[in-house]
This record gives structure tokens, C-alpha cells and sequence, in this order.
């Protein structure tokens, strides 16, 4: 049943998401592999991938950051060596928990039950360690994200303030990162990242959806269009960032009053384990001592 579970958790995600990506190439309905149209489609899915292949070769020549290392990235590693220690910190975690469940299971277990049966429980529970890097790097990556949310409203405000002194948006962009860099380190860095890519001669809007795939956050996704439909349709940039800036400082509040408002939600159990039995206890002790009294 752990082989089980272990196998539900780590391979179906990989195959159901395999099994979606297909049937979003193949269509929505239902493609018989034995049909024309059927073997087309999928002759055409068999053509895709060299050219996939040729694209992440061209990315490994280019040096472009894989999954793991861009999760490691957005999460705050910067070092090189990221990848492999988080390498090596999953390979320890799986030796520690087989070894701190193999000598649990070698004194609880009695001995006549068959020597290989410890092995095996601590072999599953090692396996089952292996996911713990993974709980502890998204837990990285979401406090990384709070702090990239944080300091969003604030480099808004300020690209607002150089876009109404007359400054162009690569220039706003330069002063920003900064002015950042002091007061917000990690925004710093990103847009510091991003003012680079802008003087190698990128777009400025190519560089804004990087920057949001680098932090992750939906608000940088949504500065990106804004900037990508104000070029298009020529409106004026200052409004829009002011209107969005707005917006995004209103969402805040809304998120803080989400979040006091499930406060109360959250002290119920720390009430009912805790409070709760002693108030029981102040009240009833008075009358258990009368009855004592009486009766005994």
C-alpha cells in the first residue's frame, strides 16, 4: 500500500499531465487512433517533437536556466552549486529517514517476526522522505513570492514618479533598481537583471514577461500586458500605471481583509484545546468541592 501511495503521488501527476498536454494536441473530442484524422494528428505531435528537441538544445547552448533551477532562482538560491545541493539534500533525507526508521523498527518490532520486514518499512519511509526538499523549496519559493508582493506597490509608485518627471521607461527602469536595491534587496535584484537585459538591446516588454516568469507573480504578468497594450494602442503609459497601481493597492487591502476576516475561523481551535477546558475547570472546580463536601 506505501509502494502504492508513494507511486500515486510521484507518477500520476506526471502521467495525468502527460495525458492532458495529448489530448490538448489531439483535440477535445475523442481522436480513434485507427482513423485518418486520428494518425494525422498524431503523426503531426510525432513531427513537434525534433522541433521541440531542437529548441531545448538550443536552450542548454544558450545557457537558460532548466526547471529546477529556475524554481531554486525564483525560491532565492542564486549560487550555482543550488542544484546540487538540493540535490544532495534530497539524497540525505532519504538516508536519514531509513536509517532513524530502521532503528526504530529494530527495537519496536519483536524479534520473530522476519529480519527483512524492518528493511523494507524503512526502506518505504526513506522513499517517502524524498519529498520533503520539495515541501521545504515551495515553502521557499511562496515566502520568496510575499516578499516580491510586498515591494511590488512600490516600484509602481516609484516608475510613476520618473514617468511624470519625463523620464523614459528604460531610464525610470535604471533609477528604480537602483533605489530599490537599497530598501527592497530582492526586487533589487530582479530588476537590476531586467535593466541589463534592457541595455543588451531587448524589448522592454519581452523583458517585463521574464521578469515575471523569474518571480512569479501574477501582478508582474499583468504590468507586462499593460505595457505590451499601451504600446500597441498608444495610450498614455502614466494613466494606465497610475489606474494599475491603484488597483493593485486596493487588492492588497482586500487580501488583508480576507485575512483578518478568516482570524476568528482560525482561533476557534486554539480556543476549544486550550481555553476552553480551563474556563470548564474554573467554573465546575467550585461545585465539585461543594458536592464533595456534601455527600462525601
Amino acid at each position: 500500500m506505501a509502494l502504492f501511495l508513494f507511486a500515486a503521488l510521484v507518477f500520476l501527476p506526471a502521467l495525468q499531465t502527460r495525458r492532458l498536454v495529448t489530448d490538448s494536441l489531439l483535440g477535445d473530442s475523442v481522436v480513434d487512433r485507427r482513423s485518418i484524422l486520428g494518425q494525422d494528428r498524431l503523426a503531426k505531435i510525432a513531427a513537434q517533437k525534433p522541433v521541440d528537441a531542437y529548441f531545448k538544445s538550443i536552450e542548454k547552448e544558450r545557457k537558460e536556466p532548466n526547471a529546477l533551477e529556475a524554481k531554486l532562482f525564483r525560491a532565492g538560491f542564486y549560487q550555482s552549486s543550488a542544484p546540487l545541493i538540493y540535490t544532495l539534500c534530497r539524497l540525505g533525507a532519504v538516508c536519514i529517514g531509513f536509517l532513524a526508521m530502521y532503528a526504530l523498527l529494530s527495537r519496536v518490532l519483536p524479534s520473530r517476526l522476519p529480519e527483512f520486514l524492518p528493511f523494507a518499512g524503512s526502506a518505504l519511509f526513506g522513499l517517502a522522505c524524498i519529498v520533503i526538499p520539495s515541501i521545504m523549496l515551495d515553502r521557499f519559493e511562496n515566502a520568496q513570492k510575499r516578499v516580491y508582493r510586498r515591494s511590488f506597490p512600490d516600484f509602481m509608485d516609484m516608475m510613476i514618479t520618473c514617468a511624470d518627471a519625463g523620464m523614459s521607461l528604460e531610464a525610470a527602469v535604471e533609477r528604480v533598481s537602483q533605489e530599490m536595491a537599497g530598501t527592497h534587496k530582492w526586487l533589487g535584484i530582479q530588476l537590476t537583471i531586467m535593466n541589463l537585459q534592457l541595455r543588451a538591446g531587448k524589448p522592454l516588454r519581452e523583458a517585463l514577461r521574464e521578469l515575471a516568469d523569474r518571480i512569479g507573480l501574477d501582478e508582474a504578468r499583468a504590468l507586462a500586458v499593460l505595457f505590451r497594450q499601451s504600446e500597441e494602442l498608444g495610450t498614455s503609459l502614466t494613466e494606465a500605471l497610475r489606474v494599475y497601481s491603484a488597483e493593485m493597492r486596493d487588492q492588497r487591502i482586500f487580501h488583508a481583509e480576507e485575512r483578518a476576516n478568516s482570524l476568528p475561523v482560525k482561533m476557534m481551535i486554539p480556543l476549544g484545546l486550550c481555553i476552553f477546558p480551563v474556563v470548564m475547570l474554573v467554573i465546575m472546580l467550585p461545585v465539585i468541592i461543594r458536592m464533595r463536601g456534601i455527600f462525601f
